[in-house]
């Protein structure tokens, strides 16, 4: 029974977008940017959660909003670990489509976004917006550059 006056179309929900951060860290600076593009998401209102990439489950992901991942450039490619996610993704049509942010460090290679973003597209991740790459630890720009990120993916997903 509807109370008088009131009108249950004038309602609004709030929808909070879930996110999964991942990511492999072994020196802390991934870690670092990780948790900068987790304060990104959950400044535009997302409910986010930072995944180890060792502690990666499929079907949390697979029911996220949205997700981001991040490695180290290790030989000019991601970390082991980042690798094997995209190995379980890629023909779960659950990821088809899904929303996606890409961001790594690198100590000098350079050639880690660069993978992801490849890996991404392979397995059918929507990138929401250009990818953050950063030399050791995120300082100055890096900082706004990651919480910028996270906000995007937020902001596609919400």
């Amino acid at each position: 029974m509807v109370a008088a006056g009131h009108d249950p179309s004038e309602e609004t929900h709030t929808i909070m977008a879930k996110i999964l951060v991942i990511y492999h860290s072994d020196t802390g600076n991934t870690e670092k940017l990780a948790k900068l593009v987790a304060e990104g998401a959950e400044s535009a209102g997302a409910t986010v959660e930072l995944v180890k990439a060792g502690d990666f489950d499929i079907d949390a992901a697979g029911a996220a909003d949205g997700i981001a991942l991040g490695s180290p450039d290790y030989f000019s490619y991601v970390a082991g670990e980042v690798k094997i996610i995209f190995d379980r993704i890629v023909y779960d049509k659950r990821f088809h489509g899904k929303p996606y942010a890409g961001f790594g460090t690198h100590g000098g290679g350079a050639k880690v976004l660069e993978v992801l973003e490849h890996l991404a597209h392979s397995c059918k991740l929507e990138a929401v917006a250009p990818g953050v790459l950063v030399k050791n630890a995120p300082e100055g720009e890096d900082i706004d550059k990651a919480k910028a990120l996270g906000k995007a993916l937020a902001e596609a997903v919400g």
